[in-house]
């Protein structure tokens, strides 16, 4: 499993790279991996029967949640901390369908059908389109429970995705910090 997710990982880092909505790598924001374990249940059991109709919307929205999951974090962290299921904060507006258009609309901020929310969902898309085509590749059987870990595995990359793009949208970037040791930090 951990070889899948690495792959997996590196490969939509490069694909969002390219489509510039992320800088190479994922950002790592602990109280959102936090937020996912306490939320990620009932994302699952929103997305799970999606994915025979839906599958590329099973995967994407969780990049959906993360955007709106860094929205949050950023601008309301003090409001919203001890909220244990950030998923129902995305979701209860206007259901499972249509959370991408509130977090896109409603949290990001992009007016729906402007060339910014268009930009999104097509990067978005690809990259789910990548993570499916990936996922078949595993030949894993359906419904079974390798495939549910792959897929549990495939969204929480999406989730950190999501983060990421929306971060690196507000301003924030990863800076590399050299220390000397001469120089106590206080």
């Amino acid at each position: 499993m951990n070889s899948y997710t690495q792959k997996l990982a590196k490969s939509l880092v490069e694909q969002a790279t390219t489509a510039g909505v992320i800088n190479g790598e994922l950002f790592t924001v602990e109280e959102l991996d936090e937020k996912w374990l306490t939320s990620a249940p009932e994302y699952m059991a929103a997305a799970v029967p999606q994915i025979a109709e839906y599958p590329l919307a099973a995967i994407a929205w969780a990049a959906y949640m993360g955007m709106g999951a860094a929205v949050l974090w950023d601008k309301s962290w003090g409001e919203y901390k001890d909220t244990e299921n950030w998923y129902e904060l995305m979701a209860s507006p206007r259901g499972f369908d249509e959370m991408d258009e509130y977090v896109v609309e409603c949290l990001v901020g992009y007016p729906l059908g402007g060339e910014q929310a268009k930009k999104l969902e097509e990067v978005i898309r690809s990259l789910a389109n990548t993570a499916h085509t990936m996922i078949r590749k595993e030949n894993i059987p359906p419904q079974s429970v390798m495939a549910f870990h792959v897929f549990a595995r495939t969204v929480k990359v999406f989730y950190e995705l999501g983060i990421t793009i929306e971060l690196r949208h507000r301003g924030y970037n990863y800076v590399k910090v050299q220390m000397n040791g001469s120089t106590p930090l206080s």
